[in-house]
């Protein structure tokens, strides 16, 4: 939802349409909401992901449509040519608008400060989700988000009793099944910790598994509290006391004979810098399959 404005242009400026500001005595208006990719240059660099800004900072002189050329940095911001004003990130920010989230942010467009002399002065706060051209500093919510962006987290390695990775491995119905993280790694399960410079702000984030939730393709599911408990042979056929499954029918008229089976890890990504802190929720899925057979009784007759 970019485009969100707070405040108020002072003077004479009102909005007559969501983020139109219009000057009601000369009709020169002053559109706010952002549109991404209309500055002269969007090209944001793929280390950082920031636009740089114009080449050649203007701005319109309406008194006779000329331009006036204008510093492109100073103290207020870094000049969009889009918006004819400095802009720089609100400081201290806002309460985030509803329905957007830490990738976005608000944003101070200031003037000119010879502007007053051809117009009247605004100065206007608005949300945006990405950093406008020219705009190197995140929030430490933008820091964090981008940098949990970047982490390759992977699904669990199915552990499973009976195993689905030997050939003609099967379970029975009524049979207990065991399930489990086989081999947890950091990227896998967790804890796996990063810690980066963004946007000015320095970032740490943790990510740990909190639960896997067992789709066992037969219409159920089970949610464990953690990795599971892998099966020895020694158990024998007991009941998991962390994370199981019993089968109530047979997986003989699902395609391939097989039930799928689908792990998908419930992480929790909780961050910390720049005097702030949160937590981001992901997920990751890993996939098998078990056949499950029926057990045949054997009816024996009297005498024998």
């Amino acid at each position: 939802m970019a485009g969100a404005v707070a405040g108020a242009p002072i003077a004479a400026f009102a909005e007559t349409a969501p983020g139109l500001y219009c000057n009601e005595f000369t009709d020169v208006c002053y559109e706010v909401r952002e549109l991404p990719g209309t500055d002269p240059i969007s090209n944001p660099d793929p280390e950082t992901g920031f636009t740089p800004g114009p080449v050649e900072c203007t701005w319109p002189n309406f008194a006779d449509a000329t331009n006036v050329v204008v510093p492109c940095s100073t103290d207020n911001g870094y000049w969009s040519n889009k918006r004819h004003c400095y802009i720089k990130l609100t400081s201290p920010q806002l309460e985030i608008p509803p329905g957007e989230d830490a990738n976005g942010a608000w944003y101070t467009c200031d003037p000119p400060a010879d502007s007053c002399g051809l117009y009247e002065c605004y100065i206007l706060t608005y949300w945006s989700d990405t950093p406008p051209p020219g705009v190197n500093t995140m929030t430490p919510g933008q820091a964090a988000q981008r940098l949990i962006s970047s982490f390759r987290l992977q699904g669990i390695t199915v552990g499973f009793a009976p195993d689905p990775t030997v050939p003609g491995s099967k379970s029975y119905v009524g049979v207990p099944i065991w399930m489990w993280a086989a081999n947890p790694t950091p990227l896998s399960y967790g804890p796996y910790v990063q810690s980066t410079t963004l946007g000015g702000v320095t970032i740490t984030a943790t990510a740990q598994v909190s639960s896997i939730v067992w789709n066992m393709g037969d219409g159920t599911t089970v949610a464990c509290a953690n990795a599971g408990t892998p099966f020895v042979v020694a158990y024998g056929a007991v009941d998991s006391p962390t994370c199981g499954h019993r089968y109530a029918r047979t997986s003989a008229t699902q395609p391939g004979g097989t039930f799928p089976i689908a792990a998908t890890s419930q992480w929790q990504v909780s961050w910390e810098g720049g005097g702030e802190s949160g937590t981001i929720p992901l997920t990751t899925t890993a996939t098998s399959a078990v056949r499950i057979n029926e057990i045949q009784s054997v009816n024996v007759g009297p005498g024998r």
